[in-house]
């Protein structure tokens, strides 16, 4: 037997409150009868104390939700393997998106992975290198965890290199023989990148790319231990303006099967991914166990509601003293 509510345990305190005040009453009415040569018949109200007290623990124990492991079964589940490719270089700190890229991004992809049903995702953060943060999963209540640690911070140097996360991606498709290879990108861009371009061709990966930012840029800050102090500058002293780089974004997208969009203050076109992609063929298949359980919750909440009843229903004879 288990319990399928086990935060519900809290609401105990409720039969142990209930259970002290009738303790308390009991004897100020005993005191209260003595005074006006009253008595009344003990068994009674222990009865009525112990009716409404077991009546509690029951439905409390209702609410903890006591089920039975009946057997497992085996459910076929279609859907897309999606990496998500998240640029945390240092250009994505501009603020001509509010309040910067990556936030922009981020909120982005917290709108995408809950908009997903059945498929798999994972998060590779690139910059100077790129790193899996989060295999593949299908359970989405943990994406927003690692979506908060997003951070410029999580790889050194603030360039943006897209080919090492797609060939990360690339190696973890094939581990798991997925004929459905979708990318999404998160950037601004960054710089021409042929190598990208060739890669994702070849290997026949489908690219959706998001740009973030604006054609007009802005400066890029610079934060010293957390703390915004000034801009970054060439080294002739300039600060460094960063613009969105939509061609090459779109150029990627273009190499397959994957389409271009832009998030910035005055257009999100992400949100059109789901409606893009809610007709392609998922020919990703994987069987999983879901457990089957019997709930037995209605007995102890019936018999509760008897005892409370009963208890209820239970009056005291008050007589005077012989």
């Amino acid at each position: 037997m288990k319990f399928g509510n086990l935060q519900n345990i809290i609401y105990l305190i409720f039969p142990i409150i209930l259970l002290l005040t009738m303790i308390l009453g009991m004897k100020k009415r005993k005191d209260i009868l003595k005074a006006l040569k009253l008595k009344n018949k003990k068994y009674i109200s222990l009865l009525k104390v112990l009716f409404l007290t077991l009546g509690a623990l029951l439905v409390v124990l209702a609410l903890l939700s006591p089920q039975k492991e009946i057997e497992d079964e085996q459910v076929e589940v279609k859907g897309m393997n999606i990496y998500v490719l998240i640029d945390t270089s240092r250009s994505m700190l501009t603020e001509d998106v509010y309040p910067n890229r990556l936030e922009a991004g981020k909120r982005v992809l917290a709108n995408l992975v809950q908009s997903l049903k059945g498929d798999r995702v994972g998060f590779i953060p690139f910059s100077d290198s790129a790193y899996i943060q989060m295999p593949l999963t299908d359970d989405y209540t943990i994406t927003q965890n690692y979506i908060n640690a997003l951070d410029t911070t999580l790889i050194s140097g603030g360039g943006t290199e897209l080919y090492q996360a797609l060939e990360l991606a690339e190696k973890s498709f094939e581990e798991i023989g997925s004929e459905n290879k979708t990318v999404i990108v998160l950037s601004d861009g960054g710089d021409f990148d042929k190598k990208s371009l060739d890669f994702v061709k070849k290997n026949n990966i489908d690219v959706y790319s998001i740009g973030i930012g604006t054609s007009e840029g802005n400066v890029i800050p610079e934060y010293i231990n957390g703390i915004k102090r000034g801009f970054i500058k060439d080294e002739n002293g300039a600060a460094v303006i960063s613009k969105l780089n939509s061609d090459f974004l779109q150029k990627i997208a273009s190499e397959n099967n994957g389409k271009y969009y832009e998030v910035n203050n005055l257009i999100d076109t992400s949100k059109n991914f789901i409606n893009d992609t809610a007709n392609l063929e998922r020919k990703n298949q994987r069987n999983e166990k879901t457990k089957n359980y019997e709930k037995y919750y209605q007995y102890p909440l019936a018999l509760g509601m008897i005892f409370i009843l009963l208890g209820y229903l239970l009056k005291e004879v008050i007589k005077d003293e012989e």
